[in-house]
C-alpha cells in the first residue's frame, strides 16, 4: 500500500521565498522613497520645505550644488519625521542650522535635530531667552561642536548661484536678553537667479519698518509670525508685493494664526496663499525662473 509522504519545502525553495520578499521589500522602500523625494536630474533644481510641523516654524533648504539647512525645528520633535521624509534614510548629516530667535516653537525641535544629525554650522543672532528649552538647545550646540556664526543685517551667506542676504536684525548679540525676541528674529532674503524669496521668522511691525527699505519684489513671502496681526503690514506688503505667501500655522490653533485682516491685505495684492494648517507641507522649486509652489504631503 502507498502512503501519501508530506511535501517538504526543499532548500532551494526555501531560498527562492526569502529572496521574493526582499525584493517586495525593497520595491515598497524605493515607493516610500519616491514619493517624499522629487526626481533629481542632472541640473538639481533649488527645493525649499515649509513642513507642517503645527503650531511653529520650520523650514529645509535643499540647493543644488546638494547643501541642506534647517530653518528652525518647531514646537516638539515632529520635524525629525519631516527630515526623514525628504531625506534618504542613510543620510544624518545637515550642512547647517539657522535659529531665528530662541522661542519655543521654532528651537524645541532642534534639539531633536542635533541629537540624531550631525551638524556642521550653526547660524544665530546670538539672542538668549532664559527658558529651559533655550539652555536645552544651547547645551546640544556646545556637545555637537559644530562651528558657530553670529549674523545680521549686511552678512551674506553664498552657497553656489544661491545668496542669502541678511537684513535683520540691525546687530548681533552676545548671548544676550532682549525685551522683543520677536522683532530680533533673523530675517533675511534667498536670491536664486530670478527667484526671490523673505524669510521672515516672527518679524512685525516694528522691525518689518526698520528693514522693508532693503527690498525690491519678492516672489516668495515667507508670512511674518504666523500670520499674526502684528506681522505683514500693508506697507511691507506694498513694498514687496509678493506672488506667493507661505503661512506656517497650526490647524485650529489658539491664536487665530493666521488672522483674516493679514489674508484679505494678501488677497488684495493678488498673492496666491499657502498654508500648512490647510494644506500641509508644501514645497517651493526654482530653477533659478519662475518659482513653483505647490501642495506637497509628506508620509511622515
Amino acid at each position: 500500500m502507498l502512503r501519501a509522504v508530506p511535501k517538504r519545502s526543499t532548500p532551494i525553495r526555501a531560498q527562492a521565498i526569502l529572496l521574493l520578499g526582499s525584493v517586495c521589500f525593497l520595491a515598497v522602500l524605493l515607493w516610500a522613497i519616491s514619493i517624499s523625494l522629487p526626481l533629481a536630474s542632472g541640473d538639481d533644481p533649488l527645493r525649499v520645505w515649509m513642513f507642517d510641523i503645527g503650531q511653529g516654524d520650520s523650514f529645509f533648504i535643499e540647493f543644488p550644488t546638494g547643501e541642506q539647512i534647517l530653518i528652525d525645528g518647531g514646537r516638539h520633535d515632529a520635524v525629525l519625521g519631516k527630515l526623514g521624509s525628504v531625506l534618504p534614510p542613510w543620510d544624518r548629516t545637515l550642512d547647517a542650522i539657522f535659529v531665528s530667535h530662541p522661542d519655543a516653537d521654532h528651537i524645541t525641535g532642534l534639539v531633536a535635530v542635533l541629537e540624531r544629525y550631525d551638524v556642521e554650522r550653526i547660524y544665530e543672532t546670538g539672542v538668549m531667552a532664559s527658558t529651559q528649552v533655550d539652555r536645552a538647545l544651547q547645551e546640544q550646540i556646545e556637545q555637537e561642536h559644530a562651528e558657530e556664526i553670529l549674523v545680521a543685517k549686511g552678512s551674506v551667506v553664498t552657497i553656489g548661484d544661491v545668496r542669502l542676504t541678511f537684513i535683520w536684525p540691525e546687530q548681533t548679540f552676545e548671548r544676550e536678553r532682549v525685551e522683543d525676541r520677536n522683532n530680533a528674529s533673523m530675517v533675511f532674503t534667498l536670491e536664486y537667479g530670478e527667484t526671490t524669496m523673505l524669510f521672515t521668522a516672527d518679524a512685525e511691525e516694528e522691525a518689518e519698518g526698520e528693514f522693508m527699505g532693503e527690498l525690491g519684489q519678492i516672489d516668495v513671502l515667507k508670512v511674518g509670525h504666523h500670520g499674526s496681526l502684528s506681522s505683514t503690514t500693508w506697507d511691507l506688503l506694498s513694498q514687496i508685493q509678493p506672488t506667493y505667501a507661505l503661512v506656517s500655522a497650526g490647524a485650529d490653533n489658539a491664536y487665530g494664526h493666521p488672522h483674516p485682516v493679514v489674508l484679505r491685505r494678501l488677497e488684495d495684492w493678488g498673492t496666491q496663499i499657502f498654508r500648512t494648517d490647510l494644506q500641509g507641507d508644501i514645497l517651493v522649486t526654482s530653477f533659478g525662473g519662475e518659482p513653483q509652489v505647490e501642495v506637497h504631503p509628506l508620509p511622515f
